[in-house]
């Protein structure tokens, strides 16, 4: 398996890991396993289909996974092979999110 087919290994933020701990079970499960997914493919393109949207902010860039009534946010740090999950936000809150960043 060459590099570029590993998967990316997920690591998720401080804010993240909070409110991954706090999901219901059911919820938790459907992020983890989205995550995992997009782990797998995401060096290839098209990775993710519509549910994977990039968002270029004032400051930064970063990507945007629709998981059910949550947004999973991340950036790919291609160079270390990680995937760092910014924020894990409910669909209501995501426009807050977004102005603090």
């Amino acid at each position: 398996m060459s590099s570029t087919d590993r998967p990316y290994d997920v690591r998720l933020a401080p804010a993240a890991a909070r409110t991954f701990s706090k999901l219901d079970q059911v919820e938790r499960e459907r992020v983890r396993q989205a995550l995992e997914g997009l782990a797998a493919t995401a060096s290839r393109p098209g990775r993710g289909g519509k549910a994977v949207k990039t968002i270029q902010g004032t400051k930064d860039r970063f990507h945007r996974l629709h998981v059910g009534e949550y947004r999973i946010m991340y950036d790919l740090v291609a160079a270390d092979r990680v995937m760092l999950v910014l924020g894990i936000v409910h669909r209501s809150e995501l426009e807050r999110w977004l102005r603090n960043r």
